[in-house]
């Protein structure tokens, strides 16, 4: 599923975490997968994390361990390499207004926002499909951060 054939995120969208696809990925990247517990007691369910630095993206896990969402890295934020966009089952835009357009000519539901968050301008346009929702997070101008995360 890794090197030169296209990385398919949406398919394991929705996978357990011990389904084969998702083991595939996760070894074939070198994964390791972190349990995030309640430390605090605030009722907080479980989670599981895991990340492929170096290729720019990162899963979470909910409780029943379940893939719901899937960080991709498409700049150098965090400490991740932006992933390999070329390589990939999902569509990258270069602004917010190719995302809108995009959803348009798609006759997808899009909500769109901006924030100033720990110093940095954040704008952003949420694609909603029928089954998952793709977030794109542009940062000073230029795409950033790409989140799909699956509908309840």
């Amino acid at each position: 599923m890794l090197g030169k054939t296209t990385m398919k995120f949406l398919p394991l969208l929705g996978k357990r975490l011990k389904d084969d696809e998702v083991v595939d990925v996760l070894e074939n990247a070198e994964m390791e997968v972190v349990y995030d517990f309640d430390r605090l007691h605030e009722n907080a369910p479980d989670k599981y994390w895991a990340e492929s630095k170096k290729d720019g993206y990162q899963f979470g896990f909910d409780a029943d361990q379940i893939l719901s969402v899937i960080f991709l890295y498409t700049a150098p934020v965090d400490g991740f390499t932006p992933i390999t966009r070329s390589d990939c089952d999902v569509s990258f835009f270069a602004t917010t207004e190719e995302v809108e357009a995009y959803g348009a000519d798609q006759k997808l539901r899009t909500t769109k926002g901006k924030a100033d968050f720990l110093g940095t301008r954040r704008d952003w346009v949420r694609l909603e499909y029928e089954r998952y929702s793709i977030h794109h997070e542009f940062r000073d101008g230029g795409l950033a951060l790409v989140t799909i995360k699956k509908n309840e």
